[in-house]
Parts: structure tokens; sequence; C-alpha cells
């Protein structure tokens, strides 16, 4: 299995053109499966450098924008 690495600032993520493999992420808390578990990691641990499953990644995106601004009902 690869991952990709991920850089998240100010809630937003890219990939940085990394691929790792298993083995190398091996014992790494930064290890996420799907982008909802990327997002809740961002918002316990805060910006920097994640793993997501490489076939996690939405398909024709750039740039994921993990924390959800709110909107008040009216």
């Amino acid at each position: 299995m690869t991952f990709d690495e991920v850089k998240v600032f100010d809630g937003i993520a890219e990939r940085t053109g990394n691929q790792v493999d298993r083995e190398t992420v091996r014992g790494s808390k930064s290890i996420c499966q799907s982008v909802s578990e990327l997002s809740r990691k961002v918002r316990n641990q805060g910006d920097g450098y994640f793993y997501l499953a490489a076939k996690a990644w939405p398909e024709n995106t750039t740039r994921v924008d993990l924390i959800a601004k709110w909107t008040p009902m009216s």
C-alpha cells in the first residue's frame, strides 16, 4: 500500500508529490485511510504533514478544505 504525503496549512490540504510505502510510515500517528480521518486528525493535531492512502484523494482535485466554515441559518 502506498501513501501520498499531504501538507496541511490553515485547514487546506495539498499533496506534496511524494509517495511513501507502508514500511516508511509504520508507527506514525499521521497515517490516514480516508479524507474524513485526515480531517479529524487535523482538527486534533493541527497543521503539518500527514500520509493519506493514495486511493483516498478525491479525483480531479488539487486542494481540499478540511475545516468547513459554518454558515448561520436564518
